[in-house]
């Protein structure tokens, strides 16, 4: 294995719903995919190994099997070896289930967070400010993602208040990258 340590991107949804947090010096375990991208501030260019199994690929790199989690957009690579840019995403739950997990060490951890500004156009969607990228080293995953609190509507005719908020701009805590040292 040329390069034992390995970096997972985490979305904070999977911890807050049930993964478990991880923590630096303990063993994580999590289901890897493969996700093409240029612009990701985690990826990097790596020789993959792309072996056909159905239904879909898998992607073989120092002891690291990963799915293809390109989706719809960007087409799997054909058999063979590629180099390939992207990141390792994290998945606790939705992955194949012919998917070996990838276990190890957590060496390092960092809290990543996004600057997010409204759409123009006056709907309720927030964009990721480009460029706004932050990560902050911590010793173990918080369990809740820090954003900022959501408006709350107004009171409705009936009196009642609406229960669902508006999200806000803001910094969000997306999730965590964890520098894992993958064990033979």
């Amino acid at each position: 294995m040329s390069d034992p340590v390995i970096e997972i991107v985490v979305e904070s949804w999977e911890i807050e719903c049930c993964a478990p947090p991880p923590v630096v010096g303990e063993q994580a375990t999590w289901w890897a995919l493969f996700v093409p991208s240029t612009d990701h501030p985690f990826s990097t260019e790596h020789l993959w190994s792309v072996v056909p199994p159905e239904p879909a690929p898998r992607l073989h790199r120092d002891g690291v099997v990963a799915a293809w989690g390109g989706g719809h957009t960007a087409p799997a690579p054909p058999p063979g070896e590629h180099r390939l840019r992207g990141h390792l995403s994290g998945a606790a739950h939705v992955f194949p289930e012919d998917l070996p997990p990838v276990t190890g060490r957590v060496r390092r951890l960092r809290v990543l967070s996004h600057e997010f500004a409204a759409d123009p156009g006056g709907t309720y969607a927030l964009s990721p400010v480009p460029g706004s990228v932050a990560v902050r080293d911590v010793d173990a995953s918080p369990r809740w993602f820090a954003r900022p609190a959501p408006r709350v509507g107004a009171p409705a005719r009936s009196g009642q208040w609406f229960v669902a908020g508006v999200p806000q701009p803001g910094r969000y805590e997306t999730g965590i990258v964890v520098d894992l040292h993958v064990e033979a």
